[in-house]
């Protein structure tokens, strides 16, 4: 994005007018318009006070990020609905990407040619791919309890909303329709009605008002919606459901890291410990599901949405086209049950 795409996309997301940023830098609102036009270019101070706004630092306002592109990832995210479909012998959507090949021949390889009957996606935010190499030593169970990688390409804006309607849906955000910050409930063929429609029973945990438990309601499926920030819960309630093997398809989000993240940064000890704890959460899934799943073939995913990174005051942020944010990398395990 260009300079003024950024002063755009930031204002939009902080929910202000062009009046009401030009208000807080003392300037007219042609001003703003001029600069999101690319038209002029903020001075030194105005660039100083708008990096204040948006918490991202000068270079991220002052970067092109299309001269980055070459290290981004060249899979979407958008290949991973019509894989999950296909794992479960399930037709994708219509709209959606086609199947990202490395999970789909992994399923094969493994099942043998057969199908899954069962799959859960544990989907914490923000957990970067930089963030996963840098600190191995964080995600020793994830890596002990997975077989494949597959790095992606997140979408922009990358946010929550814009990229778990991608993963779900298969599509784009301008196909999908939330292309910022906001939770609308999605009104396009999402992979939950696919389940529904193929006789699936299908749960969502997670806590209320994140973007996963709104943008995906009104539709047949089991709702587990706890307060804001009761992780511990959604990871109990996650254990249950494997216990009571009722469900098909489970969906566990967990948003610890990022609100860790965003408060001390992405390598603070606070945020780190939660990584830690989604490793651990998530090695807990995979060692139940290989005791009481047996009779089941199960495809179990560590799958975030987005990246982040650090902005002045050493504080973490996302939302931006740059390959810390855009860049991640899926983590699948195929359990076979036993004969």
């Amino acid at each position: 994005m260009s300079i003024g795409e950024k002063i755009q996309f930031h204002r939009k997301k902080l929910n202000l007018s062009q009046e009401e940023l030009a208000n807080k830098l003392f300037v007219s609102r042609q001003t703003i318009s001029l600069w999101e036009k690319d038209e002029t270019v903020p001075t030194i101070d105005n660039l100083i006070h708008l990096k204040d706004i948006f918490g991202v630092t000068v270079d991220a306002l002052l970067n092109d990020d299309t001269k980055n592109n070459s290290n981004k990832n060249p899979t979407s995210l958008d290949t991973i609905c019509s894989a999950l479909l296909y794992t479960m012998g399930i037709p994708p959507l219509k709209q959606s990407a086609p199947a990202n090949d490395k999970l789909c021949q992994y399923v094969d390889d493994t099942f043998g040619g057969k199908k899954a009957d069962r799959i859960i996606m544990y989907n914490p935010d923000a957990v970067a791919q930089w963030i996963y190499e840098k600190y191995p030593q964080f995600c020793g169970g994830l890596k002990y309890n997975t077989d494949v990688e597959i790095p992606l390409a997140t979408v922009m804006p990358s946010v929550t909303p814009v990229c778990f309607a991608t993963m779900y849906t298969g599509v784009q955000p301008s196909v999908h329709g939330i292309q910022k910050y906001e939770k609308p409930v999605l009104t396009i063929d999402t992979i939950f009605d696919a389940l529904v429609r193929a006789g699936k029973k299908v749960a969502i945990i997670t806590a209320y008002p994140c973007s996963i438990s709104r943008i995906f309601l009104n539709r047949p499926v089991d709702y587990y919606h706890y307060e804001e920030g009761n992780w511990a819960t959604v990871n109990a309630t996650a254990t249950e459901l494997i216990l009571k093997d009722e469900y098909d398809f489970i969906v566990v989000y967990n948003g610890n890291y990022d609100a860790l993240m965003h408060k001390y940064g992405p390598e603070s000890p606070e945020a780190l410990a939660e990584l830690r704890m989604n490793d651990h959460i998530f090695s807990v899934l995979c060692e139940l599901v290989k005791k009481h799943w047996t009779n089941h073939n199960t495809l179990i995913g560590y799958a975030m949405d987005h990246g982040c990174h650090e902005i002045d005051g050493g504080a973490g942020s996302h939302g931006l086209d740059m390959p810390e944010d855009i860049n991640i990398v899926h983590c699948y395990k195929a359990i076979c049950k036993k004969d």
